[in-house]
């Protein structure tokens, strides 16, 4: 397994580059081998030459951080661009590495440059290269004894394996953390980084803005003209998230394991019957001080749909998913939980999968949530068990389960708590909204502005 990244070609990569172009070997199937001997003096004036060419892009192939290669555009247009690629080091061929990279480039001309089309000359005989394009839906298109000549519409470019979903909100402080890590992940299957930065306050979006530019096959960045909340955030990294699976991070929790998005889809690909999995998380306090950890079981367990409409036990940060629905239900747009929901949906479609290994850390006290009251969190849960009783409303056993919760938080909440005039405030308001609302139409929550007002619904 190896963690492959593309970043922009600098003027120090000749240090190393120049001694790939007097291998005979490496220009065997790739280009004309130069007719002179090339020193690092004349391969830094090649890429300083290069990089001011405003019709070419070109790329460091970074494999577990060492440079191996390059990959380019050239003759770029407004629809369409020239590829090209080798790998230096002779000890990475034959190993995918070329096809991973080949594709991050492509997501970057989709993406990024929003190109209509890729093309490249390939010799016939260089069958391996041939079969890698082909793996990223390239055609033959044209063919002579020399080369043949093959085209990719990007819009045939296949998705990502797996999208990592993170909503940023302010998170400047860890967001580095949060991406540094994500970007560590080694996997033998691309993936994408689909953001929704919320007008934050900080200097969030400078930041992922800089990580596009240094990583720009990785990412894809949803930057709002203003803020627009949580809820629609939600759904638009989702309706982003074109992986067959997809793994959340919010921007203010990070992995912990570089290994960790390699085991969960290789589970979820040998194991059909399953929709979800997720793995023991640590706490992580702000003066980050001590660590505290989850208490998650020691060994690997499976669940099911039943077991979480007990209570949520999945820590978000852990969790990868099958995309087992295009859209999301309307109604998780008005509930003011998004977790919970996702996963039961999720669970509704397969088994859970438990792994015991510690693979990710989530910071408590950082994000909205963690900071509001408890009668605050206890309201909202309650607002949110009753979107999920009405749509399990089939299934007896989940009904049952979830109307169990509702009623042990009723039932919290006329214990002694802080604040007593506010719980008497929000408590009154609750049962009044629950007068007014028809829970077997669940969108006309959406125009009762008065559940915003008092809290119910998240901003």
């Amino acid at each position: 397994m190896y963690n492959v990244l593309i970043r922009p070609l600098v003027k120090e990569d000749a240090l190393t580059s120049y001694q790939w172009r007097n291998d005979s070997e490496i220009w065997k199937f790739t280009g004309s081998r130069p007719n002179i001997t090339v020193t690092q003096e004349v391969e830094s004036e090649w890429i300083e030459k290069v990089l001011k060419d405003d019709s070419s892009k070109r790329f460091a192939i970074l494999c577990d951080g060492e440079y191996i290669g390059n990959v380019q555009l050239t003759n770029i247009n407004n629809d369409s661009a020239e590829f090209h690629i080798f790998i230096g080091k002779k000890e990475f061929w034959g190993k995918g590495i070329s096809q991973l990279a080949t594709y991050q480039i492509l997501y970057y001309a989709k993406e990024v440059l929003k190109l209509s089309e890729v093309y490249l000359f390939v010799r016939p005989e260089n069958i391996a290269a041939i079969k890698s394009y082909q793996n990223n839906n390239f055609t033959i298109t044209e063919q002579d004894h020399e080369h043949l000549k093959m085209s990719l519409s990007l819009s045939d470019l296949p998705n990502t394996t797996l999208s990592v979903f993170i909503m940023v909100y302010n998170h400047a402080e860890y967001l580095k953390e949060c991406i540094d890590n994500i970007l560590n992940q080694k996997t033998d299957f691309n993936y994408d980084i689909v953001v929704g930065e919320d007008c934050s306050k900080d200097n969030s979006r400078e930041i992922l803005l800089d990580y596009q530019k240094l990583y720009p096959g990785k990412f894809k960045l949803l930057l709002y003209p203003h803020n627009m909340g949580a809820v629609h955030n939600q759904k638009e990294i989702y309706k982003n998230c074109l992986g067959k699976y997809i793994a959340i991070c919010e921007g203010d929790d990070y992995w912990t394991n570089p290994l960790k998005l390699q085991k969960q889809v290789s589970f979820l690909e040998q194991n059909p019957e399953y929709s979800l999995s997720f793995h023991k998380i640590q706490g992580i306090s702000l003066d980050e001080t001590e660590p505290l950890i989850f208490n998650n079981p020691n060994e690997e367990r499976d669940y099911s749909l039943e077991d979480l409409s007990k209570g949520n036990f999945i820590h978000t940060p852990s969790v990868v998913f099958r995309k087992n629905i295009q859209e999301l239900p309307q109604w998780i747009n008005y509930s003011p939980i998004g977790d919970y929901p996702l996963h039961m949906i999720n669970a509704s479609f397969g088994l859970i999968k438990y792994f015991p290994e510690l693979m990710a850390a989530y910071r408590v006290g950082s994000g909205i949530w963690s900071t509001k009251s408890k009668v605050y969190q206890m309201v909202n849960v309650m607002f949110c068990l009753r979107f999920l009783i009405e749509h399990f409303k089939q299934n007896q056993q989940v009904c049952t389960n979830l109307k169990k919760q509702y009623d042990e938080y009723y039932t919290a909440l006329s214990k002694p708590i802080e604040d007593r005039e506010k719980l008497s405030l929000q408590i009154k308001d609750y049962h009044y909204i629950e007068k007014i609302i028809d829970f077997n139409n669940l969108l006309k929550i959406a125009k009762l502005k008065i559940a915003k007002k008092i809290g119910c619904l998240k901003k």
